[in-house]
């Protein structure tokens, strides 16, 4: 039971950005036959027919998936919300920072592309793993619309993704922007405490962050930059256990079940107003996203929490200050 609600807490439904879809073979259909439309979001994209459809958000980011039997090509959607109007140029630094530091990269072409009915957007093509532990071949497009940011495309096993160009063209040219959308948005926090009586703990807010929850098994609050990552999720259980018992099996479940799994560094620690807790700082892939990771866990009687900071591994250097911040104010009411 303890280790099915520790791996419960690994899953992050993330931003965003990495999403495995399949394709029956070099047997699928030479154009998709499916249309998928989004009010929410306001955009529409074809795919073969007899793939499934998944979504997953966190925060203000959300992903879409297009998913065949046997997994050899992946066709994916992710759409960002930011505070103000995005720059596209901006927005493919972004993206191409993030591409870059993926293992085994290789850049095969990029420039600017219109497709569908005049939509301006710039494409990346090239290889690399994509935190999947196999190098593939992807073709990525990016564009913007006011404050949303949109990336799209295909990526896939070298040979199939060769020998299915006709099909990822027309996935590609498929792609459309509708009129509206009806997404609304959070309201960015002013800043504070987020206190929660059930559980009996406090946890600061950092301005511009948003609060909301996932719907993962345990998890009690999720705090977020706009852009949905840095984050940090808080989950509690009822568990008999001590602190280094705790600590132990988290360590063993992340090392046996988290792709891609790499241990920095763990130890006992201090939070602000004195409690004990210990941590563990760690990278791993999780749902196709590659992320880094700082769990914090803490021991009240019979209830365990573990409050969860992560971010990209290129920018969780940059983010580690923030993280922190929010993860020692951590206080057991």
């Amino acid at each position: 039971m303890y280790k099915s609600r520790i791996m419960a807490g690994i899953t992050c439904s993330l931003v965003l950005v990495v999403l495995a879809v399949g394709c029956a073979g070099t047997s699928a259909p030479s154009t998709p036959v499916t249309l998928y439309e989004s009010t929410e979001h306001g955009f529409s994209v074809k795919y073969p027919e007899g793939w499934t459809e998944n979504e997953r958000a966190l925060g203000t980011s959300f992903s879409f998936e297009f998913k065949g039997p046997e997994g050899r090509l992946t066709e994916e959607v992710w759409v960002e919300y930011r505070t103000e109007e995005i720059i596209l140029t901006n927005y493919v630094t972004e993206f191409k920072g993030y591409m870059e530091a993926t293992p085994q990269f290789e850049l095969f072409s990029e420039g600017d592309i219109t497709i569908g009915e005049g939509i301006s957007g710039y494409e990346i093509v090239g290889k690399g793993d994509l935190y999947t532990g196999e190098v593939e071949k992807f073709r990525y497009v990016v564009l913007v619309r006011e404050k949303q940011a949109f990336g799209f495309g295909v990526r896939g096993e070298p040979t199939a993704f060769d020998q299915q160009e006709q099909l990822i063209d027309t996935i590609v040219d498929s792609f459309e922007l509708l009129p509206t959308y009806a997404f609304i948005p959070p309201t960015p926090s002013e800043g504070g405490t987020y206190t929660n009586a059930e559980y009996g703990f406090s946890i600061s807010c950092p301005a511009g962050w948003i609060e909301g929850a996932t719907g993962q098994y345990g998890e009690v609050v999720s705090l977020s930059a706009a852009e949905g990552l840095p984050c940090v999720m808080v989950r509690a259980w009822t568990e008999e256990t001590t602190l280094a018992e705790a600590a132990s099996e988290l360590g063993q479940d992340l090392s046996k079940h988290m792709g891609n799994y790499e241990l920095f560094s763990e130890g006992e620690v201090t939070l602000d107003d004195g409690t004990p807790a210990y941590e563990i700082v760690f990278s791993g892939t999780t749902e196709g996203l590659h992320l880094k990771f700082k769990y914090v866990i803490v021991i009240q009687e019979a209830n365990v929490f573990v409050v969860q900071g992560f971010s990209m591994p290129a920018q969780f250097e940059q983010d580690e200050a923030v993280l922190d911040e929010v993860i020692h104010s951590f206080h057991l009411e």
